[in-house]
């Protein structure tokens, strides 16, 4: 895959397609870092401890049945599975599927001002392993 520009991601919590309610998505991926410097070092060393991983979802907010908020609203507290595809439809090596569990510890249902778009942010952990599937 060349460069593309994003307007298709396919974006899944549990089983429920959230595509067309989300306007932006970062999915960020760390590893600590463990200094391991000793004497008689001149530079600081490092090796890469325990990997963390967060998921930002930029939502356009829905109040209809199985919608945004009546998804969303019951999940807080809870985990959810999520999957990224960066091109939408079938997985591949050029389209990789990035999928995990999210921990929902924060929701804002009403996050807007007069004569705006009903629009919502959350920024959620992600519990265990983020895999990155190319088949």
């Amino acid at each position: 895959m060349a460069k593309f520009v994003t307007t298709d991601y396919s974006i899944t919590l549990g089983t429920t397609d959230f595509s067309s309610s989300i306007a932006a998505v970062t999915l960020e991926v760390s590893a600590d870092e463990q200094e391991t410097t000793a004497f008689g070092n001149s530079f600081r060393t490092r090796i890469a401890g325990l990997k963390d991983a967060s998921l930002t979802l930029e939502w356009h907010q829905d109040f209809g049945a199985d919608s945004v908020d009546a998804t969303l609203w019951p999940l807080l507290g809870s985990e959810v599975s999520f999957e990224i595809l960066p091109q939408g439809g079938t997985v591949s090596a050029t389209n990789p599927a990035y999928s995990g569990t999210a921990l929902v510890v924060q929701y804002s249902p009403l996050d807007s001002s007069v004569g705006d778009l009903a629009t919502l942010s959350t920024t959620w952990p992600v519990t265990g392993e983020v895999t990155r599937a190319t088949a």
